[in-house]
This record gives C-alpha cells, structure tokens and sequence, in this order.
C-alpha cells in the first residue's frame, strides 16, 4: 500500500520474526541447542550481511528496544533457542556466539525469522556450515553432551494440587490470563481468573511471571472484579476509562491511550485508495495494543505494507485492524474479550515512525473500512 505521512515506502526495520514467533501466546515451539552445526546453516558473511541490515553490524548493541545484539533477537527468542548457555542476553555474547543461536532459529523457523534483512543479505536454508567457535564449547565437549529432545526445552509447570481439574496452576514462561482460563474452563474466562488473583497479580493483567500460582476455582472466580475498597469514589484519570472492560454504558474501549494522529479519509495520491483507510495513534514502540471489543482473531502475523498485524471480528459482524505491531500476544482462531491486550505497538511495514494504525471493517479485507472514530464513538469511547 502506498502511503503518506505517518507511513512510507519500504524501508528495513529491526523487528524480526524470530521474536514474535516464540512470544505469541505460545504460538512458537522452542527448540534445543543440539550443537554448532545444522542442516539448514548459514556461513559467516551472510551472517555478517543480515547483521549490518538489523545493527550496522554493531554485535554488542542494546539501545533499550526490547532487542538485542547483532542480529537483533529478543530476549525470549534467546533463551528458547538456548543463548543462555553463552550469555544472559544477546549483546553480551560474542559475535560467534550469537551466529550459532541464530543457526538454531534458522533451522527452526527459516530465514523468515528476519524477514526484511534475510532478503537484502540473502539468507537462505542449506548454505555452508559458519566455521565459528563459540566460546567456553569445544568439540570435545560438545561429543560428551547429550543431545535434548523438543520436551527438554518445553516450559513445564511445577506440580499441580489436582481433584479432577486443577485447583492451582503455577504460571510458565509464555502463558497469558486468557489461554490459561481457556485450557482450564475457569468461569468467567480471563476476568474472573484476573479478579481471583488479583492479589497476586497486581494492577496489570497483562503482567504474569513464571513461577506465581494462581487459583483455578473458588468464590473469587466466580465474581467480578470488585470495585476498589475507598471511602470516596475513585479518582478519574486520563488513561483509567480506556483501561477498563465493558460497563454497563459502554461496549467497546479504545485500542490504545493516545489522542488520534493521521484521520480517517485524509485524501492524498499516495494512498492506494486515495484516502487514508483508518486512523493513526501517535504511541511509542512497545504500548500495549487492545482488542477494542470481544471477537475472535482472524488473522495475526506479517501482512506486507501494513507490518505485523491483528485483525478481529466482532458479534456485530465488524472487523477491526491493528496495524505495525512490534510483537504480536495471540494467535489465530483466539477468542478476546473488551481491553485484552492483543500485542504492542510498533513502526513495521511501511511506517515513518512508531504509531498504531487502526481500521473498522465490513470484511477481513483491505478496501471495506467503515469511519473507525464514529464506531468506538458508538460504543462509548470518548475519542
């Protein structure tokens, strides 16, 4: 799609696929590190290549976006592929040390991982073996290690307290509110699972960790979150009504906590349609992204011009589109609910900067928006 303003024509970014194969809602496997050598390898210049279009070959880089090093993995991308037998993260490890993760990324997701910088350095499957050493594994160790199979680097919760379904479940790395409700069919899907744990969550239910244990069942489950315990009603903020779920006046939240940028229907040459399709909202990279309403996900992954992308339909037969994301939290076929997070925001595609692009649809298409500001309009949101 050609673009103005806030979008552009193609340029590289530093987004890769590899990190948000391996953090949406578990949409990713990990794999294991059986070794240096693979049979989908890469040799040392094109590794040099790739690295000059995600860094300018800067190894050790880490400028605070959520990647890091000289191929730019994200930190989960790292310790699934098993970078941590070199280093806590990308940057502090060697240059051969990072190549022979990214071997494993390769071999486990294919140059697609980098999908904009594997074409400039022309990266492929079955080239020649990178002639590394990475340091502190010799060949002689690596003889005597055994190889892991897929369940050795599976996350793996601690035992359950177990009476038909599981009263308890310890969180593991990857998991969210929403798939755990689901897989355990805790009343009130992620809601009731977020009011019963509230205590142990804290304020943001998009922020479990691995290792807290959450209560399957019970009162707490059964209710809605409870209103907060002060003498005085609470406060208003700016970002508090954006924040919340469905009311009893409102059926759609906004998707981000921003004031509108780029509007719907500005006319212009470079638009395919000859008018911009949504509207944008001015937020850095990494604000997280709402499902402005229930529905189910139609479409989550690269979609040329338009970057990462989240597309949802609605009951009311409407489909709306989160465009430029810089990772991705569901997967296809997701059920969400009103103020779920669905992934963060981001500049890949063809962007100019950091931003959300949003669309309301007839269809899962491009060419069938509807105004998006009068739909969250007519849902209650004060935009």
């Amino acid at each position: 799609m050609a673009v103005r303003g806030r979008h552009r024509r193609y340029q590289p970014n530093r987004i890769n696929r590899a990190s948000l194969t391996v953090t949406a809602g578990g949409a990713g496997m990990a794999l294991p590190l059986i070794g240096t050598g693979v049979a989908h390898a890469a040799d040392v210049d094109t590794w040099n290549k790739v690295a000059a279009c995600e860094s300018t070959n800067r190894w050790h880089v880490n400028t605070g976006n959520g990647f890091y090093g000289g191929l730019q993995f994200a930190q989960s991308t790292w310790e699934a592929y098993g970078g941590t037998r070199y280093a806590a993260r990308a940057d502090l490890a060697t240059k051969d040390q990072q190549i022979a993760v990214a071997e494993k990324v390769l071999d486990g997701q294919g140059p697609g991982a980098w999908p904009l910088c594997s074409v400039r350095a022309g990266l492929t499957r079955g080239g020649d073996t990178p002639d590394i050493q990475p340091a502190g594994i010799t060949q002689e160790t690596a003889k005597k290690t055994p190889k892991t199979s897929v369940q050795d680097v599976q996350p793996q919760t601690t035992p359950q307290s177990r009476a038909g379904k599981a009263e308890m479940y310890t969180v593991v790395h990857g998991d969210t509110l929403s798939e755990i409700a689901d897989a355990q069919e805790v009343k009130g899907g992620w809601r009731g699972l977020y009011a019963a744990n509230r205590k142990a969550i804290g304020s943001d239910p998009d922020l479990i960790l691995p290792g807290q244990r959450l209560a399957m069942r019970g009162k707490a489950a059964t209710t809605t979150e409870p209103a907060p315990t002060t003498k005085s009603p609470p406060k208003k903020t700016t970002s508090e009504p954006q924040e919340q779920a469905t009311t009893s006046s409102r059926s759609l939240v906004a998707p981000v906590s921003a004031a509108t940028g780029t509007p719907y229907r500005k006319a212009g040459s470079s638009w395919s349609k000859g008018y911009h399709t949504g509207v944008d909202f001015a937020v850095p990279t990494g604000t997280s992204v709402k499902s402005v309403g229930a529905g189910q996900i139609v479409s989550a992954g690269w979609e040329g011009s338009f970057g990462y992308q989240v597309v949802i339909r609605h009951a009311d037969g409407r489909y709306t589109q989160y465009a430029h994301l810089s990772a991705i939290s569901v997967k296809d076929g997701q059920s969400v609910g009103p103020g779920q997070r669905i992934g963060r925001s981001g500049s890949t595609g063809n962007s100019t900067g950091p931003h959300l692009h949003f669309e309301v649809r007839t269809g899962p298409g491009f060419g069938s928006d509807v105004d998006p500001v009068a739909y969250l309009r007519s849902g209650g949101v004060r935009i």
